[in-house]
């Protein structure tokens, strides 16, 4: 899935294509990785001869998609779990761990939690989840990693636009747990092994995006930012993860040009 530029770039520019061979016979964990943007991720790892765990609460998608990446000829397995569940994702990191190289880990389980009302509307108890669901479970995933990823492997996190806005947010939660990811990543840049890195993309076009873009009325939707096509940030996670150059890197994704640092 690695695209050109539609214009090459001159012999001098031409920027070092990606070792992606890096990525064969190794082991990566993504979390959220049954459905949209994880799935996408995953898929595009297990292409490049990774074995891919793909790390979800929804066992059905997870296994289906499992499925699919074995039907085609590549190597995967579902584990069934919760990021905000502790015991549960120390098993999963130790699972990925025993089965071979683990070479990469994509931190992407997120978002509202379910909620349909937001921070101060609802009680700590509902807000905190979103944080334990965005930020602390990250983070203990990146403690989890530190000891487990191989010597020049990679953790890459997700964040959100959300989180490096300023203007107002209908989930005040949401946007400062996604805030956090980015500092967190900046925070621990230094780190030689493993590198972290961190995407922050825009409104993503997966199918729930493009029916809330179609919902909006015209004025609005004439207004809203560009969507980031799936296979841009996907291209974006495989770079960090087989960049050895990577480390404490923050990505942007705005869906209006090439992705570029924060």
């Amino acid at each position: 899935m690695w695209r050109r530029s539609r214009v090459a770039p001159s012999v001098e520019t031409m920027p070092t294509a990606p070792d992606l061979t890096v990525l064969r016979d190794t082991v990566s964990l993504v979390t959220g990785g049954a459905s949209g943007l994880g799935a996408a991720v995953v898929s595009e790892l297990a292409s490049h001869g990774a074995h891919v765990v793909v790390l979800d609460p929804d066992a059905a998608a997870a296994r289906e998609l499992v499925g699919s990446i074995q039907h085609h000829g590549g190597s995967a397995e579902a584990v069934v779990a919760d990021v905000r569940d502790a015991d549960r994702l120390a098993w999963a990191v130790d699972l990925a761990s025993s089965q071979g190289t683990l070479f990469s880990v994509v931190s992407n389980a997120g978002g509202w939690g379910g909620l349909t009302s937001h921070y101060p509307d609802v009680s700590p108890d509902d807000w905190l989840s979103v944080l334990d669901l965005n930020l602390v479970a990250p983070m203990r995933l990146l403690q989890l990693a530190r000891a487990a990823v191989v010597d020049g492997g990679a953790v890459v996190q997700v964040s959100s636009s959300a989180g490096i806005e300023s203007s107002p947010y209908a989930s005040p939660e949401y946007a400062v747990s996604k805030a956090g990811v980015v500092r967190l990543t900046s925070a621990v840049g230094a780190w030689a092994s493993p590198r972290v890195s961190c995407v922050v993309p825009g409104w993503i076009a997966l199918p729930r995006a493009q029916r809330e873009l179609a919902a909006l009325d015209p004025e609005d939707r004439v207004s809203a930012p560009p969507l980031v096509p799936v296979g841009d940030v996907t291209d974006e996670i495989v770079r960090l993860i087989v960049d050895p150059s990577s480390a404490g890197e923050v990505v942007v994704l705005d869906g209006a040009g090439p992705p570029h640092p924060l």
